[in-house]
């Protein structure tokens, strides 16, 4: 065992095979609680025997119990007995944390915990909870949670952090050629308006917290998560971080704003506030509008998070659809990952197709 948490495992194992170099070979994985005999994981690979007839591979585990042990076995395809056998047993509590609340933690939850000892990647697609959770979070823990589509949700009243992981999850395929400006109330009202992008991201987030307090009575916007939301927006890396504001060009007060995020050709959005609400809807403008300018960006997936029953009418024309997360969202993230870092000129940037702002009555 090369690595073991308080909820996963990452097994190193090699076998020596009587065949032929180059021998295409069927084996097979498990892992289950030593207390019960069926197998809780239970895996399948294709190798090709090395010069010597080995075999090797690494196996990661995750969302396991704490303080369990668990037997790894490694059998060739087809065969009852294994080829390998071990065991070893997960920590009671995460890396370094303190004792007065790892005892506080119900062990169960344990298993969605996420800490500095983990490695983040397409294993958080398969969680099989909608958030993971973590404790007070690092600037460089958080910044990893979001680069892995994890959003963080912090409470003033708590040292846990959720964050959401959703199994399903709520995107718009922006490939679609959606009528984003054909709507009635942009074509009606959007000479009243004009956007910017990243005016004044701190200030924009506090309007955001403010809404949230007089609608909700509560908020998770703290100045830790603003500060080090905008530490990234300033280092302007592969994970890309905006806020979009809408103005009243009459009054020069911010009608909407939506906070958001981007990585490589995906972009998602945190939080959205319409601080003037009025016949016009300046939130459903702000939306289609968005829409329209991340398409033109070249954005093509925009991720909302949890559906909720106003975003059904997103479902018809405007591309919205429910992707599962481990089969369909994670591979696309994934992808918008590389491009992130190994094409960073080919990811789509809101803010230089915005610029110093744009008058929404020069959209055509």
């Amino acid at each position: 065992f090369e690595k073991v948490t308080v909820n996963s495992m990452r097994v190193k194992w090699m076998a020596e095979l009587s065949l032929e170099p180059q021998s295409k070979v069927s084996v097979a994985t498990t892992l289950s609680l030593a207390q019960s005999k069926a197998p809780q994981i239970h895996r399948t690979l294709e190798l090709v025997t090395g010069p010597d007839g080995v075999i090797h591979g690494v196996a990661d585990f995750h969302f396991l119990l704490p303080g369990q042990e668990y037997i790894f076995c490694l059998y060739l395809e087809g065969s009852k007995d294994p080829l390998l056998r071990r065991s070893a047993s997960t920590g009671r509590c995460g890396m370094n944390l303190p004792f007065h609340l790892t005892m506080m933690i119900p062990a169960e939850m344990w298993m969605t915990y996420v800490g500095v000892e983990h490695e983040l990647g397409d294993w958080l697609g398969s969680c099989p909870e909608d958030m993971v959770w973590a404790v007070k979070p690092s600037f460089e823990l958080l910044r990893n949670l979001w680069r892995n589509a994890c959003f963080t949700l912090p409470s003033t009243r708590s040292p846990v952090t959720q964050c959401p992981n959703p199994i399903s999850r709520y995107c718009l395929d922006l490939t679609q050629s959606q009528p984003w400006l054909r709507s009635k109330k942009v074509r009606r009202h959007k000479g009243d308006f004009r956007i910017t992008v990243n005016a004044d991201y701190r200030q924009t987030f506090k309007h955001c917290e403010k809404i949230h307090l007089e609608n909700h009575r509560s908020t998770w916007i703290t100045p830790d998560l603003v500060s080090s939301l905008d530490r990234c927006r300033k280092e302007d890396s592969d994970l890309k971080v905006y806020s979009i504001e809408l103005w009243e060009k009459s009054s020069g007060k911010l009608a909407a704003a939506i906070m958001g995020l981007s990585m490589g050709d995906v972009f998602h959005d945190y939080t959205m506030a319409t601080m003037m609400r009025d016949d016009r809807s300046p939130g459903a403008i702000l939306t289609k509008v968005v829409g329209h300018l991340l398409t033109e960006a070249g954005y093509t997936l925009w991720y909302w998070g949890y559906k909720n029953p106003y975003m059904a009418e997103c479902d018809g024309q405007y591309g919205g659809l429910l992707m599962n997360n481990a089969k369909e969202f994670w591979p696309r993230w994934r992808t918008a990952m590389e491009m992130a870092k190994s094409c960073p000129e080919k990811s789509p940037d809101l803010a230089k197709r915005v610029q110093t702002g744009l008058d929404l009555s020069l959209l055509a």
